[in-house]
């Protein structure tokens, strides 16, 4: 059980701010009410008779100038899949791409739908959370006697022509980049409707992409950015591709996780990447979770690591208190609270065919310091809930503090370990100190 020492030492930045800064949660109350009246899901579903090739979707915004393409999808026959939009007047288009050139031809099963539903969020009063599974569905059913007249090429040189696609997909990037700035950061926190229409989701390299490389994805934790990996970077071996995401950390987990995997789907289906290992700090393991949980099958089979830096696997009260006390909150505090339904579902996922799963955790608030129970904001327990440790290949533990535990030399040192094998328990000369032992299943918490 939590003490109100722990809830005052633990407190995160998601509590801070609402003791300290007003202002921040005035902008994500008036943040949140834009989005909610000008934002919605369009959920849908399409499906072609015997053919199991790719279906590729495009959503087209028309206004006095015609058509311009404003996202897409590549989805399996009867996959539901979601894309968030503003409101405006949509069309949407979809073939079955039988000879996989991502483009569209004459005689491809095809299917043309105008003023598609959306699910706006504005037409959903008082509801705190979406329930995806209640939104309603538009059937795309493709036929081959449909005739498209919409030209279609969803080729990677066509899709960096839209402009989000060349600046987010695979694109390379420094880590000073612009879109990695603090005041990137904050905007993620406290307003991701603004996050999301001036930097959006991304998927980035640090060298012009190569899919013959094995691949690193980097995930990070809540009011950060890829930039918390820079030194855990530069110990990477030179024969990894890095791959960053980027993400506004108060969006809906089930929503990032989402749009995570569907950008693996993206790489896996267009690359054929041989190996794709996967690191995360602290809420960025949740999303990975989450991902993993919703990754297909080509995917999946690609994933052979999962390396968690102090993941609150059990929820932070931090998040519970948010949502009772503050007048807005973030759709990510939700996912983020003990026994949610998120973490209900993640808890349940099934690692033993794979990835293998290195969970670090971290137990002091400083370098080299005693076991305090916490890292200075998450618990030891929640970091080793039960599901955790009964899913997880090994356990380490690492004296210090929630942020400094990613650049820790027993952390590079382990990293360093587990990539050379990572089946079995990696071990570290710098790694004397580490406490390796999990807490017993009484005082975890699931």
């Amino acid at each position: 059980m939590i003490t109100v020492r722990q809830l005052l030492v633990l407190s995160n930045l998601i509590v801070s701010a609402l003791l300290i800064s007003s202002c921040a949660i005035k902008d994500l109350h008036d943040d949140l009410d834009v989005v909610e009246q000008e934002y919605g899901y369009f959920k849908g579903q399409a499906s072609v008779v015997d053919d199991s090739s790719n279906i590729l979707v495009g959503v087209f915004k028309r206004d006095e100038n015609g058509l311009s393409r404003v996202n897409y999808r590549a989805v399996t026959s009867s996959e539901p899949f979601y894309i968030l939009l503003t409101k405006a007047d949509y069309v949407i288009f979809a073939f079955s791409d039988t000879n996989g050139d991502f483009a569209y031809q004459a005689g491809e099963p095809a299917a043309q739908i105008d003023g598609p539903f959306i699910n706006w969020f504005s037409d959903m009063p008082g509801q705190d959370e979406v329930d995806y599974a209640a939104l309603q569905i538009e059937e795309i059913k493709l036929a081959k006697a449909t005739v498209l007249e919409q030209k279609l090429d969803f080729s990677l040189g066509a899709l960096r022509k839209v402009k989000k696609v060349s600046e987010n997909f695979l694109e390379t990037v420094s880590w000073d980049d612009e879109r990695f700035s603090d005041e990137n950061v904050r905007l993620g926190m406290w307003e991701p409707g603004s996050f999301l229409e001036e930097v959006g989701y991304g998927l980035y390299v640090l060298k012009e992409y190569d899919p013959t490389l094995k691949s690193i994805l980097l995930v990070h934790s809540v009011n950060d950015s890829p930039r918390v990996f820079e030194s855990l970077a530069n110990t990477i071996p030179a024969d990894y591709q890095l791959l960053l995401f980027h993400y506004p950390s108060a969006a809906s987990l089930e929503y990032t996780s989402y749009i995570l995997s569907e950008a693996l789907d993206e790489v896996v289906l267009r690359g054929q990447i041989p190996q794709l290992d996967i690191i995360a700090h602290s809420m960025g393991g949740l999303v990975s979770k989450g991902m993993i949980h919703l990754a297909d099958e080509a995917v999946r089979q690609k994933m052979r690591l999962f390396i968690s830096i102090a993941s609150p696997f059990g929820g932070h009260a931090a998040a519970a208190a948010g949502i009772k006390w503050s007048p807005a909150v973030a759709p990510s505090w939700r996912a983020m609270a003990p026994d949610s339904q998120y973490l209900q579902t993640i808890s349940g996922l099934d690692l033993s065919q794979g990835p293998s799963h290195h969970l670090i955790y971290s137990f002091s608030h400083e370098a080299g310091g005693k076991n305090e129970g916490d890292d200075g904001v998450v618990t030891v327990g929640s970091q080793l809930t039960v599901s955790a440790q009964r899913n997880a290949t090994a356990i380490y533990g690492i004296a210090d503090n929630h942020v400094g535990a990613v650049s820790n030399p027993c952390t590079l040192a382990l990293l360093t370990a587990i990539l050379q094998d990572g089946s079995t328990r990696a071990t570290a000369p710098e790694c004397e100190a580490a406490d390796a032992s999990p807490v017993s299943p009484t005082t975890a918490s699931d």
